[in-house]
């Protein structure tokens, strides 16, 4: 491989890449990791690029209606199934833009250094395969570094199969000087491993901005049996609130962004010392925004005090991480929450405005040794308390500590074959939790949402 002058600017490719899935939804989803790390590239003397295989801005493409508050649906394009899945009876599909669209894109890129491509949900690694593949047609020198939670998750299975010349667990930026210097021979530029979250993520790569999505953390304080947060991230790290203002004002006055997608882990812990000034601060420099919780806050975080403020914020979305309503699954899983804990979240809410229906509580649904009673009792219970369930099928994740008890239920290879962990084929339930009894609870969920006429 010739290599370039250490003086010049080189064009590193970042990669999002499609999504094969029996379903997926544009939930406020945008490539974070590799934002960020467009950002650090630059301090590093590089020049990003982004292609983004899920693009819903593609010229070339159809527009994609857009639910309210930027919300919406991926291109879909039915593919075959994998051999493994091919008695699912669900079709099976390739989300994104058209391989031949991103195809010509590639070919107007100048050749790149390096490409890096992420790779998010483990069950999703065909489609990391099929956009490497494209990338090797494209740059048949250009060696490739694949990032992210399936990289993370199963480095072995990732080196094996993903088509990736190198594989990199964990946040990639304390380590990232180096492995482009030993792919490449260029070090244009040195990481400081002290302070990751100062890389703010680079929002002008995407093609448009229709919302700010913002993590003012990394990592989350609780060891949840079936989450891989403490795996992807080592410890709880925050940025300081004077630093998420600038950020939120530069994406106001450059993009006249009006909502804004948390992506923490956990925003809500010690609320008193950060969410509430933060938010305060926020609702009186930026009345317009909207606020929106995709990922989940805590229960036990939302005070009369902290919902208060989120109103006066503007928050519009608020999901809770309820899981399940049995003390007994919390106290055995990390005690993230309990009863009582949603109870009064939802109280607090309620009292500072917020109608029921902005109040979503999200369940798992299909875990280990899990009955249809217990199920129906935890929407109930959402339902009682003034809030709405949003079931969410549980997927066994290697290294968590529920993982061992999904290997022993489950009537999948999930530890050979990383297809079997999608949550479509409820790999761990019990017999009697499918999709015929969750279709139907599903719809008892729908009638009971809908407007009085």
């Amino acid at each position: 491989m010739t290599h370039g002058c250490n003086s010049c600017r080189a064009t590193i490719l970042l990669v999002n890449p499609w999504i094969h899935d029996f379903a997926a939804y544009d939930l406020w989803a945008r490539p974070m990791g590799l934002l960020v790390l467009g950002t650090l590239l630059r301090k590093l003397g590089w020049e990003p690029l982004l292609v983004d295989c899920l693009d819903p801005d593609h010229p070339a493409e159809p527009s994609l209606r857009r639910r309210s508050y930027a919300q919406g649906r991926f291109r879909r394009t039915p593919i075959p199934k994998p051999e493994v899945l091919a008695e699912v009876p669900r079709t099976f599909s390739r989300y994104g833009v058209s391989p031949a669209f991103i195809r010509r894109d590639l070919m107007a890129i100048p050749g790149p250094a390096a490409i890096l491509v992420t790779g998010l949900m483990t069950y999703w690694y065909t489609g990391v395969q099929e956009t490497i593949l494209l990338l090797r047609e494209c740059f048949p020198q250009v060696p490739v570094i694949l990032g992210g939670v399936y990289a993370t998750l199963m480095p072995e299975h990732a080196a094996k199969w993903s088509g990736a010349d190198e594989v990199v667990r964990g946040p990639g930026e304390a380590n990232l000087a180096d492995v482009l210097y030993r792919l490449t021979g260029r070090r244009l530029g040195q990481c400081d491993p002290r302070s990751p979250l100062e890389c703010v993520p680079a929002l002008d790569l995407m093609r448009k901005v229709r919302f700010l999505p913002l993590l003012t953390s990394r990592g989350c304080p609780f060891r949840c049996t079936y989450c891989a947060s403490h795996q992807l991230v080592g410890g709880f790290m925050r940025l300081e609130p004077a630093a998420v203002l600038r950020e939120i004002e530069v994406a106001v006055q450059r993009y006249d962004v009006r909502d804004v997608a948390l992506y923490d882990d956990a925003f809500l812990i010690d609320a008193k010392r950060y969410a509430i000034p933060l938010l305060k601060s926020a609702g009186e420099r930026f009345p317009q925004l909207r606020w929106h919780s995709p990922n989940g806050l805590h229960a036990a975080a939302i005070t009369s005090e902290v919902a208060a403020v989120m109103k006066n914020a503007g928050f519009e979305t608020i999901r809770i991480g309820l899981e399940s309503s049995s003390n007994e699954f919390h106290a055995a899983t990390g005690a993230k929450t309990s009863r009582t804990a949603f109870e009064n979240a939802v109280r607090n809410l309620i009292n500072a405005g917020f109608s029921w229906r902005q109040i979503g509580a999200y369940l798992l649904v299909g875990l280990p040794g899990q009955s249809q009673q217990r199920i129906e009792e935890d929407v109930e219970f959402v339902l009682r308390c003034g809030g709405f369930p949003k079931l969410a099928e549980y997927s066994p994740i290697p290294g968590t500590r529920l993982w061992s008890r999904a290997l022993e239920t489950s009537r999948f290879a999930i530890d050979r074959e990383p297809l079997f962990h999608n949550c479509t084929l409820l790999p761990a339930a019990s017999p009697s939790v499918d999709w015929s009894f969750l279709q139907g609870l599903r719809s008892r969920i729908a009638t009971h949402m809908a407007p009085e006429q």
